[in-house]
């Protein structure tokens, strides 16, 4: 975990350089107060760790696209966690994310800075919505204010995504129209990439579709997705140095888990995406995975040169890809397979300008007569966002949303497929609210009831 505080430490004052800081002169170690923008970073890096980091490497062991392979990931290959191996990343996500969102938006509010605002409240969406997708019932209106409430209550995961909606909606009237260039924090944040035209109100949008998917609310996630963002080029990133100072602490954090700090703990030998990847003749095989990087030929993640998590690659938060895939389940579940095939062939072309030679030839576009009937469409849309969505949290939250739909299989052995984490030992400790739950095959209240499917 140190390097991962120097990633943060150091990105918060390579981002903040030339912003306001107050320091105590009787403790200059201790910052007694920052300017918002300057703060701002502090809950980003921490949205980063969370969609990143151990949380997403959970995930997609789950999902069965990484193989645990050293130590306890061993353990998590065959689905066994402890309430102990959550206290990090929830800490992350409560006390360095959540707890410094709502203290930007306090100061933001202060300096009449409704951008600023806005941006902090998206940033709390996308932390506290990752908690309630993984958790289910999480503490929301009284996390992170210790003081009044030192035992905060755990909400409800449907009342958390009304919630998490409505402030999404506030924060769409904040951002207005600027964009991520537009704040000089947000350009050195998010887009130090040139092909980063992210807007902040088409991402809060993705967003609430994103949330109203995990709540069943196919129909808002629909609406949602159209005003969502629209461009190839205007996914929200978080981008790492794009130099090859490894030294640095701001790689990519699969590169720092793979290579910097847990070399050989996390593989892929016995997972399914890659034998999916290569029975289905995609080229993203040789994107997503290597088999050179060990001694005896076996599958690792693409963590060297050219590949997906190569120490400077960007790391996706919500995507143009995702929100489109959204549109296609949403149109086909309404009765519209044009539209919904329209939105599958967009994702297509896009990875064909991406990794093929933008012509087509790479991805080609399926035509309505390539599917015998709705369904077959259906599973090719949800089989594309489990290939696309690789290394994030979200192919764990479709595989459990859709009742397996494209039947992933589970790992060797096992019977029953993960419907959620479980809550961190450091919380049942310290909070006498958390449920009584502690097996990874309840499903949270939005998993219990049955996918519409075709």
């Amino acid at each position: 975990m140190k390097k991962y505080y120097i990633f943060l430490i150091t990105a918060l004052f390579v981002l903040g350089a030339c912003n306001e800081v107050e320091i105590d002169e009787m403790d200059p170690n201790n910052f007694a107060d920052a300017t918002p923008d300057l703060l701002i970073t502090g809950p980003m890096l921490s949205n980063a760790l969370t969609v990143e980091g151990e949380l997403a490497r959970l995930a997609n062991i789950f999902t069965n696209q990484f193989t645990g392979a050293d130590r306890q990931y061993i353990s998590f290959n065959s689905y066994n966690v402890t309430a102990g191996d959550f206290d990090n990343a929830w800490g992350t996500l409560y006390a360095d994310g959540l707890a410094q969102c709502r203290l930007v938006r306090e100061k933001a509010i202060e300096a009449n800075e409704d951008a600023l605002e806005g941006i902090a409240m998206i940033v709390e969406a996308s932390l506290a919505g990752t908690a309630l997708s993984l958790w289910g019932d999480v503490p929301y209106t009284e996390a992170a204010d210790v003081e009044t409430y030192p035992q905060p209550m755990f909400e409800a995961q449907t009342a958390v995504i009304d919630k998490l909606v409505t402030l999404l909606d506030a924060a769409i009237g904040k951002v207005g129209d600027a964009t991520v260039a537009d704040l000089e924090f947000g350009a050195e944040t998010v887009d130090q990439t040139t092909r980063n035209n992210m807007v902040w109100s088409e991402v809060a949008n993705s967003l609430k579709a994103k949330l109203l998917l995990i709540k069943g609310d196919y129909d808002g996630a629909n609406t949602a997705a159209k005003l969502g963002i629209s461009g190839s080029n205007a996914d929200w990133l978080i981008n790492h140095d794009d130099g090859d100072d490894w030294i640095d602490g701001k790689m990519n954090i699969y590169w720092n888990f793979c290579v910097w700090n847990r070399d050989g703990y996390m593989g892929a030998g016995d997972a399914y995406l890659p034998n999916l990847l290569t029975t289905r003749g995609d080229a993203r095989k040789d994107y997503y995975y290597i088999d050179w990087w060990t001694s005896d030929g076996s599958l690792y993640p693409y963590v060297w040169y050219g590949g997906i998590f190569e120490n400077y690659a960007p790391f996706p938060v919500i995507t143009y890809y995702e929100t489109q895939l959204i549109i296609a389940e949403t149109e086909l579940l309404d009765s519209s397979p044009t539209t919904a095939l329209e939105a599958l062939n967009n994702v297509r072309n896009y990875w064909d300008a991406r990794l093929g030679d933008g012509d087509g030839a790479t991805f080609p576009e399926f035509e309505e007569s390539d599917f015998a009937n709705d369904a077959e469409l259906l599973t090719e849309i949800l089989t594309e966002k489990y290939i696309s969505m690789y290394g994030q949290i979200g192919a764990f939250d479709d595989m459990r949303r859709t009742d397996n739909y494209i039947n992933i299989p589970l790992k060797a052995g096992e019977t029953q497929m993960p419907e959620r984490f479980v809550y961190p030992q450091s919380e049942i400790n310290s909070n006498e609210n958390v449920p009584a739950i502690e097996s990874i095959f309840v499903p949270t209240k939005v998993n219990e009831g049955t996918y519409p499917g075709i």
